[in-house]
């Protein structure tokens, strides 16, 4: 018995759910999400056929009834077989329309008699929206001069904003077209109030008020954001001039290091294609010393080149002859 009731209250939902009827031959501006019905003209005692149509952006069969074949729509596009419901001799209902399904339809009647074949169309616009949201004001600009007041939306299609200007007594307001309103100084922010209100053609929406207190409050705020933002820049940029000096030092160092690894190991190089390993004290001498100008200073006591060719050619000893 509860299941029994519970589909009977899901059923008057779905009965009793807003529905939109269609302005024939003229525009329907409906919000997202809306429902729909288009009428169904039929005046004759013959059999008939209903189709339902799209006609533009794009051309296609929604749906079509035959009363030759009572039970059930005989042709249902799959775009639309969730979305479609027909009511004999009464209308097609479009549930839950999006913003894609704004274009022209059309609802064809054709007459099956014996003679010649009739029919009527009616023809319907559908225009979809998305709503708006409350618009938000932002002041640009100097207070002292040159205000500007900028109105957006966070939510909406095909918005349009106009600006309300209510004088402080109370008496007379004046209105502006358009989403920035411009102000020549702080007293005439002073001395009205302003107002943006946003909308479209299902929907609109109005902003909080703006006075010279919102001004005021910018003002305020903006030399303590001068300084904090000093406060933060300064230690960091000081930071990192520190840390970059401490690594191009240690770079210098490490350079400085190879260099001088590699001038040790060509000296030993060279002595010892003279003849033999150099002279200990000369390496200790270029190991010891950090100057370069007097590790080359340091001599090797083995001989010279010419001293080894003199020697080399000296004529063999008689004694060794024999």
């Amino acid at each position: 018995m509860e299941i029994l009731m519970l589909f009977a209250a899901l059923h008057c939902i779905t009965l009793c759910r807003a529905v939109t009827p269609a302005s024939l031959n003229s525009v329907t501006n409906l919000p997202v999400g809306q429902d729909i019905q288009f009428p169904i003209n039929y005046c004759s005692d013959e059999k008939y056929e209903v189709t339902f149509r799209r006609r533009s952006p794009v051309s296609l069969k929604i749906m079509a009834w035959n009363s030759a074949r009572p039970e059930r729509p005989y042709v249902t596009h799959p775009s639309y077989e969730r979305r479609v419901q027909f009511h004999r001799d009464a209308f097609f209902v479009l549930q839950g329309v999006q913003l894609d399904d704004e274009g022209e339809y059309m609802v064809q009647t054709d007459y099956l008699g014996t003679q010649l074949r009739n029919h009527d169309w009616d023809s319907f616009t559908l225009r979809v929206f998305e709503p708006v949201s409350q618009p938000e004001v932002v002041i640009t600009g100097k207070c002292s001069s040159n205000l500007k007041l900028n109105c957006s939306t966070a939510r909406g299609t095909k918005v349009t904003c106009r600006w309300e200007r209510q004088r402080a007594g109370g008496v007379g307001n004046d209105t502006f077209q358009g989403a920035v309103l411009q102000l020549e100084n702080t007293p005439e922010l002073a001395s009205h109030t302003y107002t943006c209100i946003a909308g479209n053609p299902v929907s609109e929406e109005t902003s909080d008020p703006v006075t010279a207190a919102l001004c005021d409050k910018d003002r305020a705020r903006g030399p303590r954001n001068h300084w904090i933002a000093v406060l933060v820049l300064v230690p960091t940029i000081s930071l990192v001039m520190l840390v970059s000096v401490i690594v191009l030092w240690r770079e210098r160092i490490r350079n400085s290091n190879l260099s001088r690894g590699v001038t040790q190991e060509i000296e030993e190089a060279r002595y010892s294609l003279r003849g033999g390993e150099p002279d200990v004290s000369c390496v200790d001498c270029w190991r010891n010393t950090s100057n370069d100008v007097a590790a080359r200073s340091c001599k090797s006591p083995r001989k010279t080149d010419a001293q080894m060719l003199a020697s080399s050619s000296r004529p063999t000893s008689p004694a060794l002859e024999h």
